[in-house]
């Protein structure tokens, strides 16, 4: 078959999906493509597959509407630009995927779940589409904890299921209402609504919808029935870089991934903080550039443009992290604590569900040396990172996907 992967540049997306790519090709599926914005090329080809470059001029704007200058949460006018941007993108994107598709015709569509215009395009084609979701938290559900509203964290009394019902019909009311402000632009995308007939959300695939992660992570409530949980993949391309040092100390990792920029300077006086406080440790910063290959020294904190988690995470005894998927799932995989430092979108509820499951802190600046302390000490909830590193074995997203094809 021929396969067709579509997905933005970041990280926490594309590399995701090329892990995917990769693990198809092993299994004989060798006609795959991967779709995205130009500076994606480098990545797509060191996992050996074939990049279609989409955007080629408006990869800075791309960019521009994740890695914001600023911090987003439910600012309405922050929200109301990015999601304008993303509606011109989408535009573009989707005029250059036809005229692909037309002349150059795949068997199967896997998009990203931030790109839903790609699975709509090639629906109306014909073309059968897949999403992929590196988030399920996200989507919407008839019970449950919803998410995007700061993390909450699940329970069964009557006022906290108050509380979840409110914030299911809070998120459905606020997408309706942008739907109404932008219901000429997602008209001419071929989106006449949010839900379809049957509450199912029209963004995602009725068909397959890949969940990139584990079951067991996620708070209980009623998946859709084309959610399948395949597990997560947490490769990233084999970019040159410098080599992490380990001297024998215990190592803690400290990275906010690839977004976040406005909140590097803050991360970075954290780590020199955390290291004058636990100078028996040693710090690793990941700048998240993939493109430099940087080690800069200053006493216990090492600097790093990138490193390689699915090479590297298992020598780690700790980690500080934003609470992005990709580094999330990492750690779980490699059995390595985490202290919890969200900013912004999906973060805060990957934080209540390391805390939930007892996989790591939250992290609080008046006490981060004492509970980072507390994770490279405490044996219980070690244990607990063990048993999830080791449920996570138990899933091989290659295989599941090979199988359905």
């Amino acid at each position: 078959m021929s396969i067709d992967l579509v997905a933005p540049p970041y990280a926490g997306h594309l590399f995701p999906l090329l892990e995917l790519g990769r693990r198809l090709r092993a299994r004989g599926h060798e006609a795959v493509r991967v779709a995205s914005t130009p500076d994606a090329a480098a990545a797509i080809r060191l996992c050996g597959l074939t990049p279609i470059e989409i955007l080629p001029d408006r990869a800075d704007e791309v960019w521009a509407i994740a890695d914001t200058a600023q911090h987003v949460g439910f600012h309405p006018l922050r929200l109301y630009e990015q999601f304008r941007a993303n509606m011109s993108l989408m535009a573009d994107a989707a005029a250059q995927l036809r005229a692909l598709w037309t002349e150059q015709r795949p068997d199967l569509v896997i998009a990203d779940f931030t790109v839903p215009v790609a699975g709509l395009v090639a629906r109306s084609m014909g073309i059968r589409w897949w999403t992929s979701m590196v988030t399920p938290c996200v989507l919407e559900t008839k019970t449950g904890t919803p998410a995007y509203l700061g993390g909450w964290m699940p329970g069964n009394t009557l006022p906290k299921r108050l509380r979840d019902a409110l914030g299911r019909t809070a998120i459905t009311l606020f997408k309706r209402g942008v739907a109404a402000m932008f219901r000429s632009e997602l008209c001419a995308l071929g989106i006449s609504g949010v839900y379809r007939h049957d509450g199912s959300e029209a963004a995602y695939s009725d068909e397959c919808i890949l969940a990139l992660g584990m079951r067991e992570f996620e708070f209980e409530r009623d998946w859709p029935k084309a959610l399948h949980f395949i597990g997560p993949l947490s490769e990233s391309p084999p970019f040159p870089h410098a080599a992490p040092v380990f001297d024998g100390r215990p190592v803690v990792l400290v990275t906010l991934g690839t977004h976040l920029s406005w909140a590097r300077e803050h991360a970075e006086a954290l780590v020199r903080e955390l290291a004058a406080q636990l100078p028996d440790c040693l710090f690793h910063f990941a700048m998240g550039q993939h493109a430099l290959s940087v080690h800069e020294v200053d006493g216990n904190v090492h600097r790093y443009g990138f490193i390689a988690y699915d090479r590297y995470l298992s020598r780690y005894s700790a980690a500080v992290i934003h609470g992005g998927t990709g580094v999330t799932y990492a750690c779980i995989q490699a059995g390595v604590p985490m202290l919890v430092w969200p900013h912004d979108y999906d973060q805060f509820d990957h934080a209540a569900r390391i805390v939930g499951k007892g996989l790591g802190l939250r992290l609080r600046p008046q006490s981060a040396a004492r509970d980072l302390r507390r994770l490279l000490t405490d044996e219980p909830l070690r244990a607990r990172v063990t048993e999830f590193q080791q449920l996570s074995t138990e899933y091989d997203a290659g295989r599941w996907v090979a199988e359905r094809l």
